[in-house]
This record gives C-alpha cells, sequence and structure tokens, in this order.
C-alpha cells in the first residue's frame, strides 16, 4: 500500500515536470560465433583424389588465408576437361582458388567477383623447378596472388584535378637522348717506312697528319686523311744525292669491332693517291740545273687501330697502315734506279681527335 503510494506520488511529480515516462526495452546480445559474412569467404576447388602435393597444398591455402582473416571452404567440383582453365564457382563466395594438374605441371587458377558481376581472374603455371612440387610454396603462390588480384581492384583511381590542368601539372617528357657523335676530326704525326732491297723507298720519316671522318652506321665509318711530306735522302749515285719527298692522301672505310672496356678497336680498307718527287742535282760537269721528277699512282692497303674515348667528346687513336702501289714507282738518276714505291710500305699514325655531333 504505501509502496504504491510511493508510484503514484512519483508519477505526478513527473507530469508535474513536462517529461513523460519512458519504457527502456531490455538490451539483446548476438551470441559469440556466428556465421561469417560472405565477403569474407573464399571458395577452394577440392584437388582431385589421390594427389598428395595437392591435397597438402589445398589445407596449407586454407591456413594462409585464415591468417588474411578470410575463411576458405573446399568446394566439390566435378572433373573438368584438361587445359580448361575455370575454376569451380561458388555463388555464395566472391573468391575462389583451384589448384589443377595438366600433364604434370601444377596450375593455380583466381577468380574473383565484383559486386556489379564484373569477373577478374589470373592463371599460373608453376614448373616442378619453380616449386610445383612443394605444398607450401604451391599455397603462398595461391593467396598472392589472390591478394593482389584483391588489391587490383580496391586500388583506387588518382583524383582528377577540377578545371585545366596547369602547365606545371602536365606529365613531363623525359630529354630526348643526346645526338650521336657524326663527325670527328683528328690531328698527329705520322711514321712512314718504304722499304725496298736494293731499291730503297722513303723512310723512315716523320711527318705530320691530319684527318677528317664521319660515321655512316652503327659500327662503320669513313676517314679521309693527309700525310706528309716525308723527306729522305737517295744515293749517292755518281757522286749526286737525290732528295726524295713522299705524300699521301687516302680513304679508309672502317670498321669497328666490339670494345674491350674504353678502348674501340677497328680494322680499315684504304685507297687514295701516292706522290712522289725527286730533286736529282745537275752533275758537275754541266751547267744546267738540277731535274724535278714527279709522279703520283694508287695505293690500297689495309690497316689496324685502336681508340680511346674520354671526356665524352675526345679520344686518342693509334693505327697501324700497310700498302702498295700500283704500279710501281720508281725514280731514275741517268737511267739508273735511285728508289721506289712499289713495295709494300708501313705507314704507323698517332692522333689526338675531337667528335662533333
Amino acid at each position: 500500500m504505501i509502496a504504491g503510494a510511493g508510484a503514484l506520488w512519483l508519477g505526478l511529480l513527473m507530469v508535474a515536470a513536462g517529461e513523460p515516462p519512458t519504457m527502456t526495452a531490455p538490451a539483446t546480445t548476438t551470441p559469440l560465433g556466428g556465421a561469417p559474412s560472405t565477403s569474407s569467404i573464399v571458395a577452394v576447388r577440392r584437388p582431385p583424389p589421390g594427389d598428395t602435393v595437392l591435397e597438402e597444398a589445398g589445407s596449407r591455402i586454407r591456413s594462409e588465408l585464415s591468417a588474411m582473416g578470410l575463411e576458405g571452404q573446399f568446394v566439390d567440383c566435378p572433373p573438368i576437361p584438361a587445359g580448361d582453365r575455370a575454376a569451380c564457382p561458388n555463388i555464395t563466395a566472391p573468391a575462389t582458388i583451384s589448384l589443377t594438374r595438366d600433364d604434370g605441371v601444377v596450375e593455380i587458377g583466381v577468380r574473383t567477383f565484383l559486386p556489379d558481376g564484373l569477373e577478374l581472374g589470373r592463371h599460373v603455371r608453376v614448373l616442378a623447378s619453380d616449386g610445383g612440387d612443394d605444398p607450401s610454396v604451391l599455397a603462398v603462390r595461391a593467396v598472392e596472388l589472390l591478394r593482389d588480384l584483391r588489391l587490383t581492384v580496391r586500388r583506387p583511381a588518382p583524383p582528377r584535378p577540377a578545371g585545366p590542368a596547369r602547365d606545371d601539372e602536365e606529365p613531363k617528357l623525359p630529354p630526348p637522348p643526346p645526338v650521336p657523335p657524326r663527325w670527328h676530326l683528328s690531328a698527329g704525326v705520322a711514321l712512314l717506312s718504304s722499304p725496298r732491297g736494293d731499291q730503297p723507298g722513303v723512310g723512315p720519316a716523320f711527318a705530320p697528319a691530319i684527318a677528317a671522318g664521319a660515321v655512316v652506321g652503327t659500327s662503320l665509318s669513313i676517314v679521309a686523311s693527309l700525310a706528309g711530306p716525308f723527306n729522305a735522302s737517295l744515293g749517292p749515285i755518281d757522286t749526286r744525292t737525290a732528295a726524295l719527298l713522299q705524300a699521301l692522301a687516302t680513304l679508309e672505310l672502317r670498321f669497328r669491332i666490339t670494345p674491350i672496356g674504353p678502348i674501340e678497336p677497328f680494322t680499315a680498307v684504304l685507297t687514295g693517291v701516292n706522290y712522289l718527287k725527286a730533286n736529282i742535282p745537275a752533275p758537275s760537269d754541266r751547267t744546267d740545273g738540277p731535274s724535278n721528277t714527279s709522279a703520283w699512282v694508287p695505293l690500297f692497303g689495309v690497316s689496324f687501330g685502336l681508340t680511346w674515348r674520354f671526356r665524352t667528346r675526345f679520344y686518342v687513336a693509334a693505327e697501324a697502315a700497310a700498302f702498295v702501289t700500283q704500279p710501281n714507282m720508281l725514280v731514275l738518276i741517268d737511267g739508273v734506279v735511285a728508289g721506289g714505291t712499289g713495295a709494300p710500305s708501313l705507314l704507323l699514325t698517332s692522333s689526338a681527335g675531337l667528335t662533333l655531333p
């Protein structure tokens, strides 16, 4: 009676305060261990019976999925024809993994389904040398393929800036590669030796040499050069000594060989002009002045050389060329041969050069 009166008095106070009485429903709880979300289920195609490697790999796949917070569920699928890469689908799972064997090679198939129905998949063959006989390797690769596929789906597209892009936002193209050198100039010194036994030629004698060339292919270039004048003395014949002067103008076709470190070897075939001039003094019993004779003949030869490049545009080179002249050029003094150039001659050249774009 007293308790009822107290409750009535409390209700009257609440009404007077303007707050109507409320009733609170008892709290409800969800029991633990409920069914997992379908988005966390991965259907694993049960491996064919009798294949112990794939059976163990399937169990390891479920363990790897569990470590990722996913649940792997085995799905029984009917036998599929050889070469069919499709995994057995499961409508309750947004992702599937299958392990099959075709001609002794293990094949991993991974598929995932987007909410809009789009299907993405990967298919990988794992040879025995790459771990195809190791269940742990197969399991890890299968789960990593699924992870990569899911990350690809979830990767957001880069935001597009509102309005036209500024100049500093435009993608910058890489600068064009530098123009390869096409021309080269060089200058140096040359040593000429033209031995001929009983008919000696010029040499050994030193003279300046200059050259200019152009690159015409990946390993091919053309070089024009001048060397001389080389001076020598012939005789004495009848108490007279002939002064011999020789100059060379050549055109080379050079073939570059595979470089050896910073050294670039090359070989060449060459042709050109061999110019020879003799100054023959007059006999003592004659009053006329000295006689001069000159001639030029073609030359043909081969050479071998080495080039060392440094600081991009500079190089030094050394070359050895052997050549012959046809027809033979002879210097005669009163019908006696005093010298010639028909024998094989040797030309050694050392130079420094510059390459130009």
